[in-house]
């Protein structure tokens, strides 16, 4: 698998090695590897969207309707769920059963070492609508997750907007109408947010229980007035983030961001502070949480009381807010400074790692009729959030960028979605690709190999791109249960 490499000074990147290398190895002299994911000779085909990263920073997994990622399923007219291993350069398509035909994968995640996928897919044979599988990549194991304690599949079929995986691939968190535990719903709840579509699960697919997850801090379901967002479980699958539109704690507000605790039972307010305690007064959109389960990011008006980036005025905050669990404070997120101070409060998505660092989506003037959506990151202490979506001559990319967007744990691997043509400068396809920025330690060091895979050897070819040498996997080790 070609990867595209291209040069860009980010200086942020230093600031984020220095950060990283406060809770993880071998950060400080950290070398970031920044480019377009293409499949083995040539572009790809079609457009490629909904990324995610594993948490060791390895594995990026993605929707694609390119058919020339890999021989299988090139027939196949129709997203399918693709990994790529970043260090040896190993492309699958893993919206496959064993010995079977390639069929429609879509918003794929990874587990921590990328050993499991979990995806929806829309395939009858698993299930009525839309439904949830999870791939075992080390032995083509295919299994549904959307299912209840007995393994029958959700009767009404799931939300078809994301899904979440704990870093050891047990737990698997999905939207369903269907009753898939049995707790009752709670009366008089208000208007379910946008994406909303039943509750909250967690599927154990190692003991196959289901637990709901949408619950009150008084142990009743939501009534269908959560939704799950993407990046929502943590990596131990303890914490889930979650947006509910009726209060889930006595005297929230409407509209907040949640962390469910599976673990104690208990469902815990994130988008306050101290001058809001009751939560903001503005609603809460897109809750991430950090693998570690410290950290959750979420988009938030100014004016809703959390505060503001520069203690002054609305004007300097970008949209997104951080909350840490831990030492219990809320933070704005400084407004870009390629963004006027007009236009505060633009930014939205967002994605967390363990040491607060974030990516976010932001629109911006780039001479074109409509703003055009961007890609930052935010590396606390280093002030504002730098443009990442760059092209040669630090221009924003042409494109529209950060549709989905992902970081892993350390912070030191990140990847986004782009339609823009000009920051890969061979990017001629016309479709929606993979950029990823990644430091190559997370490629090459020994530290990080885990077993799934053996510690890569790379080599740099003519015209910057990068090319694996593949070699043969070893037994998985496995992993401890979370709770």
């Amino acid at each position: 698998m070609p990867f595209a490499g291209l040069s860009r000074p980010l200086a942020l990147c230093l600031a984020l090695s220095a950060s990283a290398s406060l809770g993880f190895s071998n950060a400080a002299q950290a070398e970031f590897i920044y480019g377009r994911l293409v499949p083995e000779g040539g572009e790809a085909n079609g457009d490629s969207s909904a990324v995610d990263v594993s948490s060791d920073g390895r594995t990026v997994v993605f929707s694609s309707a390119a058919t020339n990622w890999a021989p299988l399923g090139a027939e196949y007219n129709g997203n399918r769920a693709v990994a790529v291993d970043l260090a040896t350069g190993v492309v699958e398509v893993v919206s496959v059963p064993p010995g079977g035909s390639v069929f429609r994968g879509e918003t794929p995640v990874a587990s921590g070492d990328g050993r499991y996928v979990a995806f929806l897919t829309l395939n009858a044979a698993y299930g009525p609508n839309w439904q949830v599988l999870r791939k075992d990549r080390q032995t083509g194991a295919l299994e549904l997750a959307s299912s209840d304690s007995a393994g029958q599949p959700a009767s009404t079929g799931t939300n078809d907007n994301t899904v979440s995986i704990s870093a050891d691939g047990r737990y698997v968190a999905f939207q369903a109408s269907a009753d898939m535990t049995g707790v009752a719903a709670r009366a008089g709840g208000g208007a379910a947010p946008s994406g909303s579509s039943g509750e909250i699960y967690v599927k154990d697919m190692t003991s196959g229980q289901v637990e709901m997850a949408s619950v009150s801090s008084g142990v009743a379901a939501s009534g269908d007035n959560c939704s799950l967002q993407p990046h929502a479980l943590s990596g131990t699958g303890r914490y889930l983030a979650m947006l509910c539109s009726d209060a889930m704690v006595p005297g929230a507000s409407s509209g907040q961001a949640y962390v469910r605790d599976l673990q104690t039972d208990t469902t815990e307010l994130v988008s306050r502070s101290a001058s809001a305690p009751s939560g903001s007064s503005a609603f809460a959109y897109r809750p991430t949480i950090s693998p570690n389960g410290r950290f959750v990011s979420f988009q938030n008006r100014g004016y809703g009381g959390l505060g503001y980036a520069d203690g002054v005025a609305i004007e300097g905050n970008s949209g997104v807010y951080l909350h840490d669990r831990q030492a219990q404070t809320t933070v704005a997120i400084p407004r870009p400074t390629a963004i006027p101070s007009s236009s505060y409060d633009n930014c939205y998505t967002s994605a967390v790692s363990d040491i607060g660092s974030m990516l976010l989506t932001c629109p911006l003037d780039i001479g074109q009729p409509s703003w055009v959506s961007q890609v930052f990151l935010y590396v606390p202490g280093a002030g504002a959030p730098e443009l990442l979506s760059v092209a040669a001559g630090s221009q924003p990319g042409n494109g529209e960028s950060g549709y989905s967007l992902a970081v892993n744990a350390s912070g030191l691997s990140m990847a986004f979605e782009s339609d823009a043509s000009n920051i890969d400068s061979d990017d001629s396809n016309g479709k929606s690709d993979i950029f990823v920025l990644v430091d190559s330690s997370l490629l090459t060091d020994v530290i990080f190999a885990d077993g799934f895979q053996t510690p890569p050897q790379l080599r740099r070819e003519q015209g910057g791109r990068f090319h694996a040498v593949p070699v043969a996997a070893e037994p998985h080790s496995g992993s401890a249960p979370r709770r």
